[in-house]
């Protein structure tokens, strides 16, 4: 069994924020655990000084589990299958509604799939197109990007690098292109297009966007596992902390989860993954 890690920065919250993190579901029986949440989003944030809630996937107890997080991250995974199912789909409108209250901040962050689903909850997408991309690619930043809460605040050099460089870690199968998203006015509505990339065979796919007027956020690939992609794990964590609401402590801890590798995908066998049972 893990063992809760204690963040030993100097920067560790005086005041720790806790986040949820949503398990994903398994298209396979697995002897573990029934969902799991790869432990590089769980160190993202304990790196911070942050707490982290695992939140199960098919969970019915959204309300109360509101009253214990300050936001909510929903990870990476197999778009086909994960799409498919009702019941992670269910958890994910009902967090996104109930963030959407008057007076209300709460940050939501989706990463790759995480990002898809967003879409689909706002847009009512349900069939994304192919878009390969496995490796480092620059991003170029759209006019939205260049003033969003999210790019406003990093420096010109590190946007540079961000434009120019192989800078983010995409690994997916399937986006969706800026036509599509125009064409789709709940998206148009609800969010900004901050950045494209380019995919394996050059076709330009939507690759981050932010919540008009909410904070919801979504990336295509993965920061939590680039070590030069700090700033936007520190972007996340201000959006957290303007969520002043006090929580309900939880009685869940990281040690009620098997970590083990993650033998669900034997391409991803080299990360850790905490396991979650029902």
């Amino acid at each position: 069994m893990s063992t809760i890690r204690r963040s030993t920065r100097k920067t560790a919250l005086k005041s720790p924020i806790c986040v949820g993190i949503l398990t994903i579901p398994h298209s396979k029986k697995i002897k573990y655990g029934s969902s799991h949440v790869m432990k590089s989003y769980v160190d993202w944030f304990m790196d911070r000084g942050v707490h982290v809630l695992l939140i199960p996937y098919d969970t019915t107890q959204h309300e109360e589990y509101m009253t214990m997080i300050h936001g909510l991250l929903i990870p990476g995974g197999e778009t086909g299958y994960i799409l498919k199912n009702k019941a992670f789909i269910h958890s994910i409108t009902r967090f996104v509604e109930l963030s959407l209250q008057p007076h209300l901040y709460f940050p939501i962050w989706g990463t790759c799939l995480g990002y898809e689903l967003l879409l689909t909850v706002i847009g009512g997408v349900m069939t994304f197109k192919r878009y390969v991309a496995n490796g480092l690619y620059p991003i170029q930043l759209t006019p939205d990007g260049k003033k969003s809460r999210m790019f406003h605040s990093f420096s010109p050099q590190y946007l540079h690098f961000l434009e120019h460089k192989k800078s983010t870690l995409q690994h997916h199968d399937y986006g969706m292109s800026v036509a599509d998203f125009m064409d789709n006015l709940h998206l148009t509505r609800f969010y900004h297009i901050l950045a494209t990339s380019i995919d394996e065979k050059g076709k330009e796919y939507i690759a981050a966007i932010e919540g008009k007027y909410y904070p919801i956020y979504g990336v295509a690939w993965h920061p939590e596992r680039q070590s030069h992609s700090g700033a936007f794990g520190d972007f996340f964590l201000s959006e957290l902390q303007k969520n002043k609401r006090r929580l309900i402590p939880s009685s869940f801890s990281l040690s009620d989860h098997t970590l083990h590798r993650c033998s669900q995908y034997t391409h991803l066998g080299k990360y850790m993954c905490y396991f979650f049972k029902p």
